[in-house]
């Protein structure tokens, strides 16, 4: 991976830019936040770009993201996915994501493969610090905090009206699947196979036998975001939606996906964390009815996709464990591969024996989101 310089990155953006943007003229770049590596799955970083169009002088700020090809934080994340993900909905133009500017495959540019956006201003509800206990909603009233995650819901909840064959066939792969929940069972049984690794995950392993045996028959097949949590949702001051972020793991499923996605960690940041929500947000009853409305679908079958969701983070915790394994936060001795706050869920939702917490689990989330000894 090669280290770039401020005055590397402005000589290359600037060239590739006028290929990228030919209506742009006299293109001047000046880094503004260049601080490499400092993220686990990418490089993220800001520059400031003056251009010259035929209406008159222009100027933006351009996020510029850099990312491995052999790192995968998700198994199935993709730069190139979320660069064609934002193109399409960009284009569509009905959609609230960052304005898209281009990608670039290849490492002979910024020396690894990236992508460029418009930068989008507003907060998001960060999970580190909770969101429920520090930040910007505690300063908002119950009613707006309603709105605000209203707004979000209807934002996510519109994919589903869009037609997944009109720009989005790049989503189908048929290696894992008929489009739809076939592929994205298949998708979590590939990803489930290469997080195994052979060990035995007892409460994994039975709730991936469940989400494969219990498959809904009249499932839709429609466009997912992929990651719909608070934390990946740009909100302008007054809580409307600025843009949706993160759509690496863009893919065909039922809708219903992303609305237990984002159940999930509503409850997650809540009541499993013994964090008690803030006054005013939506309740589950409420977010699917708001869904409703925003999808023009009836929810269905959500136990089921609330078993899917929580296999999903049960996987993204096998990965968490590996990686602290891996450099040395904790021994491959510790027992949270298989006894953490994701396979706790998943027990207690399929009727097995609930996992018991101890030292080996606060060790584990240390480094992750704290927990009280």
């Amino acid at each position: 991976m090669e280290l770039l310089t401020p005055d590397r990155i402005t000589t290359q953006l600037q060239d590739w830019l006028a290929t990228q943007k030919p209506g742009w003229r006299d293109i001047v770049v000046k880094p503004l936040d260049v601080t490499l590596g400092a993220g686990f799955s990418a490089d993220i970083f800001f520059v400031e770009v003056d251009y010259v169009e035929d209406d008159g002088a222009r100027n933006q700020t351009l996020v510029v993201r850099r990312q491995p090809t052999d790192l995968e934080v998700v198994f199935g994340s993709s730069l190139a996915l979320q660069g064609k993900m934002m193109a399409a909905l960009d284009a569509r133009g009905d959609q609230r994501v960052p304005p898209w500017i281009g990608m670039h495959l290849e490492s002979d540019i910024l020396g690894l493969p990236f992508l460029v956006m418009g930068k989008v201003e507003g907060e998001c509800a960060k999970q580190k610090p909770n969101y429920n206990l520090e930040g910007w909603l505690v300063e908002m009233t119950p009613a707006q905090r309603h709105k605000t995650f209203a707004n979000a819901i209807a934002a996510f909840g519109s994919l589903a009206r869009i037609d997944w064959q009109d720009g989005f066939e790049f989503l189908a792969l048929p290696n894992l699947g008929k489009p739809g929940l076939d592929q994205y069972v298949g998708a979590l049984e590939a990803w489930h196979k290469a997080a195994g690794k052979g060990r035995a995950m007892p409460i994994v392993d039975a709730a991936m036998a469940y989400v494969r045996e219990n498959m809904p028959a009249d499932a839709g097949v429609n466009v997912l975001w992929g990651d719909p949590t608070p934390s990946n949702v740009m909100f302008a001051a007054d809580g409307s939606v600025n843009a949706l972020i993160d759509w690496e793991l863009a893919a065909l499923g039922p809708a219903e996906l992303d609305l237990a996605w984002w159940l999930y960690f509503d409850d997650l940041f809540g009541r499993r964390f013994g964090v008690t929500r803030l006054e005013g947000l939506p309740s589950k009853e409420e977010s699917i009815v708001l869904w409703e409305q925003a999808s023009g679908q009836t929810a269905r079958h959500l136990d089921y996709y609330d078993i899917v969701a929580a296999l999903r983070m049960a996987l993204v915790a096998v990965g968490a464990f590996d990686r602290q394994v891996g450099i040395g936060n904790i021994p491959a001795t510790n027992k949270s591969l298989n006894d953490n706050f994701m396979t706790q869920y998943l027990a207690e939702k399929l009727g097995l024996p609930v996992p018991e917490f101890g030292p080996d689990f606060v060790a584990f989330m240390k480094n992750l989101t704290p927990v009280e000894e």
